[in-house]
């Protein structure tokens, strides 16, 4: 017999809210060979320039308080592109809502030490929806039955289940989701307004840390434009797919009249699926694009 302390799920309905998103996120995380904690970039293909903050490795599916980002950037920032039940009935009232990760969630490969490239997990896995008075979070532990063991002491079989499933070649994927068809083209095309920025900062007296900061991004690439098989330009075409349930803590807050077309079970799993790729290593952003499915709590009568 259950307590009140540990209630057993309901019975799910078959019908889910499918909630779709896209956007792009930045991430500003040291490069192989630098050390994964490494703050400004030494021997990798990504740098902390002039006046920038360290490299944080940090996941932001909205941009940061107080951040500016790099010139030539796209708008940050990942949100709700439909939301609709399997029957078929739209909910409008999330459409454009904000999707995040809560508490500094990283990717977590550390240098080869936890997973193979392309294989990490995000830690934490703190999902959060919001917009127009309606809020979704959910945690997706690593270890459910030990939600505060921490990354390195968990075991390889529970990275894998919430890990990438590797780093695939999907120029096609990336074209039609960001436009970028030709990274080599992006990069030339940014080579030049960059270049075109720097002249126009000399000639009006800029101030000398922003003249640095573009410089250094301006050698980097040159090295790109020169070496078109570098990851510097490479990089863009490649996805990382992600796919788990989300069995943690989880919230749903609608206000009333709940606008959801029903009640969402917070006690059954919710599955997400997303990819992670058109890493932008000058930008230090990438696109991210998938779903999140809610199952709805049956409804008595």
């Amino acid at each position: 017999m259950s307590s009140p302390e540990s209630p057993q799920p309901q019975p799910a309905d078959p019908t889910r809210l499918v909630i779709s998103f896209a956007g792009w996120a930045l991430l500003r995380l040291p490069t192989d060979p630098d050390p994964s904690d490494e703050p400004r970039g030494v021997s990798g293909y990504t740098f902390a320039f002039a006046g920038e903050p360290d490299l944080d490795r940090i996941l932001y599916l909205q941009p940061p308080p107080n951040f500016t980002p790099r010139s030539q950037s796209p708008t940050l920032g990942v949100g709700v592109t439909s939301a609709v039940r399997t029957d078929g009935e739209q909910v409008p009232v999330l459409a454009g809502a904000a999707v995040n990760l809560l508490e500094t969630p990283k990717l977590e490969n550390r240098n080869w030490n936890l997973t193979l490239p392309g294989f990490e997990p995000i830690v934490p896995f703190h999902l959060q929806i919001a917009g127009n008075g309606v809020t979704l979070e959910r945690y997706a532990p690593l270890n459910p039955q030990d939600p505060n063991q921490p990354v390195w002491q968990t075991p390889q079989e529970l990275l894998a289940a919430q890990g990438a499933r590797g780093m695939e070649y999907e120029p096609a994927t990336i074209g039609e989701a960001t436009g970028i068809w030709d990274s080599l083209k992006v990069v030339t095309a940014r080579l030049a307004a960059l270049e075109r920025e720097l002249g126009d900062l000399k000639r009006h007296g800029g101030e000398e840390t922003a003249i640095v900061a573009l410089e250094g991004r301006i050698a980097e690439l040159e090295f790109a434009v020169a070496n078109p098989g570098d990851r510097r330009v490479m990089a863009r075409y490649f996805v990382e797919r992600f796919g788990f349930p989300m069995t943690g803590r989880a919230s749903v807050t609608t206000g009333a009249p709940n606008p959801l077309g029903g009640t969402l079970d917070t006690a059954n799993p919710w599955a997400v699926n997303f990819w992670l790729g058109a890493w932008d290593p000058d930008l230090l952003c990438l696109f991210v694009k998938g779903a999140l499915e809610v199952p709805y709590l049956t409804t008595s009568g």
